[in-house]
Order: C-alpha cells, then structure tokens, then sequence
C-alpha cells in the first residue's frame, strides 16, 4: 500500500506544478503582448528622436575650454572656438558670466562695474559680430 499512496503524492505534486508553470506562462504572455501594445521598436524611430536618446563620450581634446573667474566654457566647434579665443578678456568674461552661470544682465553689470544697458548693448554687439564671423560676413 505504501508504494500506492507515494505515486499518488507525486502525481498529485506533478500535476500541481504543471498547472503552476502553465499560469506562469500565460502571465509572461499577458505581460509580452500588454508591452507590445506599448514598446516601440528603436527601428521605426526617426533620426531625429534617435539622437535625444542617445549619449557620446566627451574627452578634454574633444573641446576648447575658456576659463574666467574660476569658471569653465566648453567649446566644441572649433571654428566658434577660435573666434571667442580671438575675443579680449572683457568680452570673454561678459560671455561666460551669462552662458555658463546664466547671470541676468544686471548681475553681470554688478560684478563688472557697469550698468545693466551696458552690459546687454555690449551683449548684444559681440553675439551679433562672432554671428557674422561664422557665417562668414566678417573677416
């Protein structure tokens, strides 16, 4: 008798695990086809949107670095780089003050002795001249 009741216990455990890894499987394909619903392959992605996902290593001889007043601006074009390097200090210092820390022009005017107006003429003037030198309208 005792052979009887230890097959029965197994057939009862195999059939326990079956219906277990059964159930498993149906929750793995409920899950596979809930995120077909909303995955999307990168391949169907534009370029476009590619290239916000995406990340590239940066090394120091990828770009120029401008320091000035402890602080650092990186240039990686290399023809925008040899015309802020071309620039005097003073408008190298009003360029990082307010692209690098993001001062507003009356801060920047502050820590430059000068007034606010002055600050955003002379702003003004140097984008609009390196805007020529890059596009080739100035020497």
């Amino acid at each position: 008798m005792m052979v009887y009741e230890d097959t029965t216990e197994r057939h009862r455990f195999d059939s326990f695990c079956k219906v277990v890894l059964r159930h498993e499987m149906l929750n793995g394909f409920r899950e596979f086809s809930y995120q077909n619903k909303w995955l999307v392959s990168l391949h169907y992605l534009p370029p476009s949107a590619l290239d916000g996902i995406c990340t590239t290593d940066q090394y120091p001889s990828d770009y120029i670095a401008f320091s000035v007043d402890g602080y650092t601006l990186q240039i990686s074009n290399e023809q925008l780089a040899n015309i802020i390097e071309k620039l005097p200090q003073s408008e190298r210092r009003l360029l990082i003050l307010c692209f690098v820390l993001e001062l507003k022009d009356r801060e920047i005017g502050r820590k430059m002795h000068c007034s606010r107006s002055a600050i955003q003429r002379r702003r003004t003037s140097i984008l609009r001249n390196m805007r020529k030198q890059l596009t080739g309208e100035l020497p």
